[in-house]
């Protein structure tokens, strides 16, 4: 398996061994730690505290996640399978094309998705604004980084993860995001703690 993947040019390694990288690995870390202290379960809960407790436990999980994925950098393997499939069908000349496409592609399934939960768990977001407001922000720093991972933005004149100083805004981003998610996660646990018998 290691072998496959080192011939893609991907091995699983730190890719972002500096303070703005692990400080924002600890941001998800800490965030997906408060997310599922939040969805502790307790007994004789209603429909809509289940409800609550398996969602903090997915945010929980998204968050490690991209917590996971800010070091391994596991879209670096993706953009290396889809290098090798343009190759192998002959179609790598019109990869920017293909780049957009996923990146279009890609903005409005978030979208959707994102307008969808809200619109099926909204008494969950009513009374968690800001963990709505966490995963808008994160939405938008997985569509910035696709889109620059695939150089649509560059073509437009923007470059967010450029070292001169716009990489910053994309760590504003995961931070904002994550404080947001930590932020809602304390206060419903601390909602939750006050229930309790």
């Amino acid at each position: 398996m290691m072998c496959w993947l080192a011939d893609l040019g991907w091995r699983p390694q730190i890719d972002n061994p500096n303070v703005r990288g692990w400080s924002v690995v600890a941001a998800y870390v800490i965030a997906a730690v408060f997310c599922a202290r939040a969805g502790l379960g307790r007994r004789n809960m209603g429909p809509e505290e289940k409800q609550a407790t398996v969602i903090w436990r997915l945010l929980g999980l998204g968050l490690l996640f991209l917590g996971i994925n800010k070091q391994l950098n596991v879209q670096s393997l993706l953009i290396a399978l889809g290098r090798r499939a343009a190759l192998a069908g002959g179609w790598y000349e019109e990869r920017r094309l293909a780049q957009i496409i996923f990146s279009a592609v890609l903005t409005v399934a978030g979208l959707a998705a994102l307008w969808s939960l809200q619109a099926r768990f909204r008494q969950f977001f009513a009374r968690n604004p800001k963990a709505l407001t966490g995963l808008v922000v994160l939405l938008l720093f997985v569509l910035i980084r696709a889109a620059s991972i695939n150089h649509v933005l560059e073509r437009a004149g923007l470059h967010p993860n450029d070292e001169n100083g716009d990489k910053k805004w994309t760590w504003i981003l995961e931070i904002g995001g994550s404080a947001c998610l930590a932020l809602a996660a304390i206060k419903a646990g601390e909602e939750d703690d006050r229930s309790r018998p």
